[in-house]
């Protein structure tokens, strides 16, 4: 009989089968060399002890075969139950999943009372769900659950949790976390469990599955951990919903049921804001802006406009005035949110006026929705109100800029062609997809777009590429006529100038009809004259002067361009500095404090009456805000947060100062914006048709 490599044990197996006859027997050879007649089971038995000593000193790969001859020379004996345990526990270390799944299921069949019973079925569920097979896997597991010892269903319970988590299951997975926790004795590991179970339910369970998962563990009658923490998440849950009741029964719940529980403070503090959160004072309006830091200038400014529109300087207040309630937040997101807090459960605002700041809006747009407050904001920043439906934005939009230059190109200038020179910085970029966007929108083209850097001072290079002045090479008429140069003049010099005089005659390739720079006065002022130079020619009624210029280029036909830009371009200094090469350019703004409109021509007198200098747009639309909510707290009269946000969704066409005002359903201003052009060595407002301007915004 072939021996195995792993013992040193000679057997001569001499079976007799017959009726009757005595088990068979094997002459083995012991450790001291001499030979006996032991039973097949012994023969067994010896052979295992032998193995077993070497398998510990034997990497996984090689104990497969030593395994395997043993199982086929006492498959049918009681040590075989050990071999079946190995080879499993084997296959199971290789990833073998389904050889180590044969192995387990063989002993539960050919051992159902041995030792390793409980062990393979366990090893045998696991393996099936690394299979995929988990419909087989994760009853086989529980069902040998309440069978195991202390120890045991902790090891267990924590194959099933892990299991469970890897098919996606976290509600199930939390029970057998339960279980782990209820039978595990040391108190590190305890915690790291317990860390676990609040990563799961943090990144895997969203409201529905916290309250299965709450459900399901009542039920289970599990009244430990994690049971308080599910109970205090699901009652957060309510609370940021905006389900105040069923959020103070659930902590009310959660406080009788875990006094002594880490998180029953912080439920009694939210307990305590719920509370607070509901007390309102109707006429208390918050105002959020930077009074101190680096946009303390703007701060500053707004509050201005914010005292104004609400009647701070009226001589007469009657009894439902309303009653300003200011907090600096410095531009920090941080103070931002806690100085809302302190005017919504210190002060009861029935609502707040501002930030300002893009970081800070964000901050405080979402912390008013937590809180239920309409907020007004005054940020330029995309995206703003649809952070939720508490959050309200009275400012000018670049999107609002795009929808009216656009259109007014399109419908009244008869564009269809349109060119972009923009900064790469946000406002930049932003704004110029705002415009593309409306370009396509409208069936439009645009025919090429080109950037620069925010701080540039020379702005030849992307204008040259936009009129086909930069990549001479793929220009016909200059190729044609550099290749006659160089046949036709030999001298250097002469070369030299006829390039020079041929560059300097190249026209520009001019397939567009509008230019838009979205930029500020500064840039432009730089831009206008660089425009010029590569004789971009700006639009012009002038007969004289088209007639002058077409002599002077030498042109019988001129491709005349608008110059368009937004409310950047809204500055005195622009006409200052750039002067005729800005004749005729175009742009829109949020105010124009000359404008013949009734209501900003009111408040322009106000203001200067008030504080003895000109108004900005950051000003009027502060004002405007402080207005609309002053309105409606003196004659609408909401007496909770709730109605207030109603009555701002229902303001329609308010004339203030920045034109009519109306919110939209998603809580942005919409409006009528200003649209301003130059003449001659000023900024003056174009007419437009009533309804033709109206923008979100």
């Amino acid at each position: 009989m072939k021996t195995s490599d792993c013992t040193r044990l000679a057997a001569l197996v001499v079976l007799v089968a017959c009726s009757g006859c005595p088990a068979p027997k094997v002459v083995v050879t012991d450790e001291h060399g001499r030979r006996k007649e032991v039973t097949v089971d012994e023969a067994a038995r010896l052979e295992w002890k032998a193995l077993a000593n070497k398998l510990p000193s034997m990497s996984a790969e090689k104990r497969v075969e030593p395994l395997r001859e043993f199982l086929q020379r006492y498959g049918d004996t009681k040590a075989a139950e050990h071999a079946l345990a190995a080879l499993g526990d084997t296959y199971f270390e290789l990833g073998r999943w389904q050889d180590a799944a044969e192995q387990c299921r063989r002993i539960m069949t050919d051992f159902p009372g041995g030792t390793h019973y409980i062990h393979a079925a366990v090893r045998l569920g696991v393996s099936l769900a690394r299979l995929g097979r988990t419909s087989e896997a994760l009853p086989t597991l529980q069902s040998v659950f309440g069978s195991l010892g202390k120890e045991q269903k902790a090891e267990v319970a924590g194959m099933l949790a892990e299991s469970y988590i890897d098919v996606g299951q976290p509600v199930e997975a939390l029970r057998w976390f339960a279980e782990l926790h209820r039978y595990t004795g040391v108190a590190g590991a305890r915690q790291a469990i317990e860390r676990r179970v609040v990563d799961l339910i943090d990144e895997h369970l969203d409201f529905t599955g916290v309250r299965k998962a709450y459900e399901m563990l009542r039920q289970a009658g599990i009244e430990g951990f994690p049971l308080g923490l599910l109970s205090f998440k699901l009652a957060k849950i309510f609370y940021h919903i905006l389900d105040l009741e069923r959020a103070r029964g659930q902590l009310e719940d959660f406080i009788a049921a875990f006094p002594d529980h880490p998180l029953a403070a912080e439920a009694g503090n939210l307990l305590r804001l719920i509370d607070e959160r509901g007390k309102v004072d109707r006429r208390v309006i918050g105002v959020l802006l930077p009074l101190s830091g680096e946009y303390r200038e703007y701060g500053r400014r707004a509050l201005e406009g914010i005292q104004l529109g609400a009647g701070i300087f009226d001589s007469k207040a009657g009894p439902d005035a309303p009653l300003l309630v200011i907090r600096d937040t410095a531009g920090d997101p941080d103070r931002a949110v806690a100085m809302l807090e302190e005017l919504v459960l210190q002060e009861h605002a029935i609502a707040v006026i501002g930030p300002m700041v893009a970081k800070e809006t964000y901050a405080a747009a979402m912390k008013a929705e937590e809180l239920g407050v309409p907020l007004v904001t005054l940020s330029i920043r995309k995206g703003v109100p649809g952070l939720g439906r508490f959050v309200f934005r009275n400012f000018l939009t670049l999107r609002a800029q795009a929808e009216l230059l656009v259109r007014y190109a399109m419908e009244k200038l008869g564009a269809k062609r349109f060119a972009i020179l923009y900064p790469n910085d946000w406002y930049g970029v932003e704004f110029t997809n705002e415009l593309w966007d409306e370009i396509d929108r409208r069936q439009g083209e645009v025919r090429g777009a080109e950037h620069y850097a925010p701080d540039a001072k020379n702005f030849a290079p992307p204008i040259k590429k936009l009129v086909g002045k930069y990549y001479l090479e793929a220009r016909w008429d200059f190729v044609r006529e550099r290749d006659r140069i160089r046949r036709e003049i030999k001298s250097p010099l002469g070369r030299k100038r006829a390039m020079e005089k041929l560059l300097k005659k190249l026209r520009p390739v001019v397939d567009f009809d509008v230019l838009f720079v979205p930029d500020y006065f500064d840039k432009v002022a730089l831009i206008a004259p660089a425009l010029a130079v590569e004789d971009i020619i700006l639009h012009t009624d002038s007969k004289w002067k088209i007639e002058r210029l077409k002599k002077s280029l030498g042109r019988n036909r001129l491709d005349m361009i608008y110059l368009m830009g937004g409310n950047g371009f809204n500055d005195e200094r622009l006409v200052q500095w750039a002067e005729r090469y800005v004749q005729g350019a175009i742009f829109c703004g949020g105010f124009f404090a000359r404008s013949k409109r009734p209501a900003t021509r009111l408040f322009v007198g106000r203001f200067r009456a008030a504080f003895d200098r000109e108004p900005s747009m950051v000003e009027a639309h502060a004002y405007d805000t402080a207005a609309i909510l002053r309105m409606l707290v003196e004659k609408v009269k909401p007496v909770d947060r709730e109605q207030m946000r109603e009555a701002l969704l229902g303001v329609r066409e308010f004339d203030g100062a920045t034109g009519k005002t109306s919110f939209g359903p998603d809580g942005e201003a919409q409006k009528e914006l200003f649209l301003l052009t130059v003449k001659k060595d000023a900024i003056e407002e174009i007419e437009l048709e009533h309804g033709t301007d109206a923008a979100s915004g």
